[in-house]
């Protein structure tokens, strides 16, 4: 039986590269960059954090203003299509609003290299899965190439 660990950072690293998940770092904050979701159209950043409680997978959709009401009426539906996923909007002030997907796996009695593997097939398609349905929904905002802008948010990171 393989032994459990509460990841640190480096360990987290070591094991998503074992895992052969891309992944990289940004100046900008302390969480690891997962680069299959970030290349979705729509997905502004698509991130893995260690905190105290756990190994934290968030996901942000740049949304149309437009957007946010037909949203708003769908969040429920979209909770119960993705009940791994804890789903919110977040508007700020003059910024673009943003759909963020948080998935959590608590880490404090210890997990090994196959459960992350296991909540990474779980949480990372349901990512990606979701960002494609808020596409087709047409609730993203995308710059003319079909990205998201470029624009960095300061609330989050």
């Amino acid at each position: 039986m393989t032994s459990l660990i509460v990841p640190d950072k480096e360990q987290l690293q070591q094991w998503l590269d074992e895992l052969g998940v891309d992944t990289y770092q940004c100046q900008d904050c302390a969480g690891l960059h997962l680069s299959e979701v970030e290349e979705q159209s729509g997905v502004i950043n698509s991130r893995l954090f260690v905190e105290p409680f756990g190994l934290l997978l968030t996901t942000e959709l740049e949304l149309r203003t437009q957007a946010m009401l037909p949203l708003s009426a769908d969040l429920g539906r979209l909770s119960m299509d993705y009940p791994l996923l804890k789903l919110f909007s977040d508007v700020v002030d003059e910024d673009v609003p943003i759909l963020v997907a948080a998935a959590v796996l608590p880490t404090g009695a210890g997990i090994n290299a196959a459960q992350l593997r296991q909540f990474l097939e779980l949480a990372v398609p349901a990512s990606v899965q979701l960002s494609a349905e808020c596409l087709q929904r047409d609730y993203l905002f995308l710059t003319d190439d079909g990205a998201a802008s470029a624009r960095p948010r300061s609330s989050l990171h």
